[in-house]
């Protein structure tokens, strides 16, 4: 039984699929690829997945999500209620996005996001021996806390911590971590509250 409307053609829904109520499908995407041994998709009420997304096997989409047009949810990978996933944007393997989250840069394989994390930046592994396999090869990942703000285009390398409450400058490039309520901004940690109130992290919205 179709427990989803439609928008569009050319879509794909698994029957391993579980789907709450009120959930829209766009045009062309398809929502079970890859390998069904690895687990049911779980969508549940009121998700909206635009057009063009792929949507992996064993991926959770909580309740209200919003997944944006041509964006790919990876294998296991965990998205959390109202969060936004905006065009275009890859949150991968076993990555996890917590509720309340706005996502407008890729997530990385095993990345943890909490809560209320605004994310418009990027994430690269270390590499720190690059002779070894790309594709089995599994180096430790950031993790971004509650009521963290990522500007665009900051770069994060490697296992880094952000937060809680923390803010990151447009253009930054993390390499070490950025400590609860600090805010790196031109290359330089100062406490959020020195700036006065210029920059501010979702904690105090």
């Amino acid at each position: 039984m179709k427990s989803h409307k439609e928008i569009g053609t050319g879509i794909f829904v698994h029957e391993n699929v579980k789907i709450g109520k009120n959930v829209t499908i766009g045009h062309c995407s398809c929502i079970g690829f890859g390998n069904s041994d690895d687990g049911e998709i779980i969508i549940e009420d009121n998700v909206t997945i635009g057009a063009f997304c792929i949507i992996h096997f064993g991926a959770v989409i909580k309740e209200s999500a919003y997944i944006d047009h041509r964006c790919v949810i990876g294998l296991e990978a965990k998205i959390g209620r109202d969060t936004q996933i905006l065009s275009g944007k890859e949150v991968a393997y076993k990555a996890r996005v917590g509720d309340n989250c706005i996502i407008s840069g890729n997530v990385a394989d095993r990345t943890i996001i909490e809560d209320n994390v605004t994310y418009l930046g990027e994430i690269a592994h270390s590499h720190r021996n690059a002779g070894l396999d790309w594709d089995k090869t599994e180096e430790p990942s950031p993790i971004i806390y509650e009521g963290s703000f990522i500007g665009v285009n900051a770069l994060i390398i490697g296992a880094i911590k952000i937060g809680p409450c923390a803010y990151v400058g447009a253009g930054e490039t993390v390499r070490t971590r950025v400590g609860k309520g600090i805010a790196l901004i031109k290359g330089e940690m100062r406490p959020l509250n020195e700036h006065r109130g210029l920059f501010k992290s979702r904690c105090n919205e």
